[in-house]
């Protein structure tokens, strides 16, 4: 079964139990330029200190929220039984279940993902445990290939807006994507 889907960050921040009804959607594909990685940041090995200063939470938010994409775009790289781990580590629910579904329903249908999302942030509200941030992503050189054969089968797009909320982790005071949501049109 191939799924196509006209933006690759739909399919690991909104898939769930519906997948193919939610992705059937046109693209483009194909012959797409060869993507160029971007360094993957990863979590913080020591948990830090929690900001105190306005500035310092935006930042905190900004930080978290850029660290969502790489982590768990490639979190399908390693082995399925760290996945949960890996996506806890940026996610909270309900993006966690949300993303792991999406991340289990493309390997059952030999989907593999591609590329990296650069995050171009619009926008950061903080309001005490709660933030929201306004994106306006290139996931041009991302999309969804086949698991096997590494064949292209789709492309993102060059200005994707993406909303999302975080949350603060109430037991280490970091900043975690709660949920993301895709409005549609270009930015």
């Amino acid at each position: 079964m191939i799924v196509g889907t006209r933006r690759w960050s739909q399919l690991v921040a909104l898939a769930g139990a519906a997948l193919s009804p939610m992705l059937v959607a046109g693209c483009s594909g194909g012959d797409a330029p060869s993507p160029t990685s971007s360094p993957t940041l990863s979590a913080p090995s020591q948990v830090p200190t929690a900001p105190t200063s306005g500035q310092d939470q935006r930042q905190a938010v900004e930080a978290a929220y850029t660290q969502f994409w790489p982590q768990t775009m490639h979190a399908d790289d390693k082995p399925e039984d760290t996945w949960h781990d890996t996506v806890a580590a940026v996610a909270t629910d309900p993006q966690l279940t949300t993303t792991l579904n999406a991340m289990r329903s493309q390997k059952q249908a030999g989907i593999k993902l591609y590329g990296d999302v650069t995050v171009r942030i619009v926008s950061v509200e903080v309001n005490g445990d709660t933030a929201k941030v306004v994106d306006c992503q290139d996931a041009s050189r991302t999309g969804q290939a086949d698991a096997k054969t590494g064949d292209r089968k789709t492309v993102g797009v060059p200005r994707d807006p993406a909303t999302a909320s975080l949350k603060r982790d109430t037991s280490d005071g970091r900043w975690k994507v709660a949920q993301v949501s895709f409005p549609g049109g270009t930015c």
